[in-house]
């Protein structure tokens, strides 16, 4: 069976800052990159040919999965497995820093 698009909210809310966020996913295992999109950004529906792990690090953005929003704030992580089309926006007044995590 297709592994789901999921949240699991508040996972990494634990960490003190994007550095100790960082290091906890790379020990994890994952491969990161740092993000940031201001009020307004938007993607249009996309896909990858790899899973990708959305770790929001301060703000919040929306991901429109399968016709289903999924609001991902601070600590939240979003599990993207390889192939799910999604489209993301920042529709709030401040800008969105997150790490995109692929392993």
């Amino acid at each position: 069976m297709k592994r789901r698009a999921s949240v699991a909210q508040r996972k990494y809310s634990d960490c003190k800052s994007a550095n100790e966020m960082r290091e906890k996913l790379s020990s994890e295992g994952f491969s990161i990159f740092s993000w940031q999109d201001g009020p307004g950004a938007y993607y249009s529906p996309h896909s990858h040919s790899h899973d990708e792990y959305i770790v929001v690090h301060s703000g919040e953005i929306v991901f429109l999965i399968d016709g289903e929003e999924f609001l991902v704030t601070a600590g939240d992580a979003l599990d993207l497995p390889e192939g799910t089309v999604h489209a993301a926006e920042n529709r709030g007044a401040k800008p969105v820093s997150y790490m995109i995590c692929t392993r």
